[in-house]
Parts: structure tokens; sequence; C-alpha cells
């Protein structure tokens, strides 16, 4: 007698909606840039870039690291439409201010700048593995107010992470090629950090003129936790908080 074919049953469980723990794993210890669509850009708006270093690795202000670094923000200052401006080397991150039409010359510059300086700082610690393994962040900057706060956060960054003292120049930066210092402070060599970078000059209107409007820099000026502004949104909520206090 023939067997009758039977159907197999399998047991498919729903795994929808949102459970705990759910999704991709941070690469660092804190997490990194969601990817959301980034904020729209004008060919006149300048962009504050941030690149975060994998954690535990050596510090990007020493020896043969800041050498690399440095150079490869040279051969990076004016290439793939994308303009280099101002920069500040800090131990596990940089921060750029940029110019360019579009985010498309954004993202090729920005491609040719990290993707040989990962190779080569790989090689010089003798190790693979993500360099920068989050993609980088950036603020669209379109105010004098937000131009000279960006200028400010990056020139100063080293003071802001206590690395340079309150009266001197950050030379892991662009500090000391940038002329808009209230008062222009010695500058001395330092073997730490002998060269510094063939900046672009400035284009857009908002890094070359505009943000002198609030004056110039004092080199003793502190950087803001969030150099370009907080969103309306957040203004929004700021207001209606402190309504409801006042309210109460």
């Amino acid at each position: 007698m023939r067997r009758k074919d039977q159907q197999l049953e399998f047991d498919f469980r729903q795994h929808g909606g949102k459970r705990k723990g759910a999704g991709r794993k941070p690469k660092n210890a804190v997490p990194g840039m969601p990817h959301r669509q980034r904020a729209m850009k004008k060919r006149g708006q300048p962009l504050l870039i941030t690149v975060r270093l994998a954690d535990g690795l050596p510090s990007l202000r020493r020896g043969g690291a800041l050498k690399l670094v440095l150079a490869a923000l040279s051969a990076s200052s004016d290439r793939h439409g994308m303009r280099i401006i101002h920069y500040t080397v800090q131990g596990n991150h940089l921060h750029l201010l940029v110019e360019a039409d579009d985010r498309e010359h954004v993202a090729r510059g920005m491609n040719a700048l990290l993707s040989p300086l990962a190779r080569a700082l790989n090689k010089l610690w003798g190790r693979r593995g993500k360099v920068f393994p989050e993609r980088y962040h950036d603020e669209v900057i379109s105010t004098p107010t937000q131009a000279r706060h960006a200028l400010r956060y990056v020139l100063q960054n080293g003071k802001k992470h206590g690395v340079v003292a309150p009266s001197s120049i950050d030379q892991c930066s662009s500090a000391p090629v940038f002329d808009g210092w209230m008062e222009r402070p010695p500058i001395a060599s330092n073997p730490i950090a002998p060269v510094v970078v063939a900046v672009a000059p400035a284009s857009t209107w908002l890094l070359s003129t505009g943000w002198r409007r609030h004056g110039l820099l004092d080199i003793h000026e502190l950087p803001r936790a969030k150099p370009a502004g907080r969103p309306r949104a957040n203004l929004a909520e700021s207001r209606n908080g402190a309504k409801a206090q006042q309210a109460t």
C-alpha cells in the first residue's frame, strides 16, 4: 500500500516589533553616529566634521601618528572638491572645518582622507582592523554666529581637553596660521608638531568675512559644547520647559 504524502509542518516564529537588545551592536564602547539622513547643505555653507578613533588605539597627537595625520590633512586640503579650512588633532578624534559645493564632494574628499590614513596608521601600529569605525559626524554652518563658534571650537579644542595652556596656541591644529586672533601670541617651534598643514584659504563668506561681524577671537576664549547651535525643535522644547517651571 502506497504511503500517503504528508505535509511537513514548520514552527515559524515571528520576530517582529521592538525587542530589548535587538539591532546591530556599536563597534565602540560608546554608540556611534546613527545612520540618519544628513541635514541639507547649501553651496555656501561650511561643515564642522568630527571623526572619532576606535577605542583602545594610541593617541593621534604623538610621534609617528601625528606626522601621518598632518601629512594626510595636507594631501587632502583641497581634493575632490572638498577644502579643509581648519583642523585640530586630538588624542582620539579630529575636528575639521571644510567647504564643498555639495555632500557628494564632501563624501569623496573624506574618503580620500580617511582611507589611506587608516592604512598608514595600522601599518605604524602593526595591527589590522577598523581605525575609524563609525561614520563621521557633521554640522552645517549657516550663520555668522555659528561660524565664529565653530572656529573657536576647532582652534581652541585642545584647551577644552586640557592639553593646551590657556594662553597658548595648539600646534596640533591650524591655530598658528589663523589670522583672526585679537592679539597673536608668539609661536615657538614645537618638535612634537614641526609641520603646520597648509590648509586651503576660505572661499565662503561665512568663514572668510561673515564670522568677523561678532569680533575677532580672543586667545583665552574657550569653546562651547555645541558650536553650531541647537536645532529649533530643541529650542522650542527648552522654551516650553521654562514656561512650565514658571507656571509651577
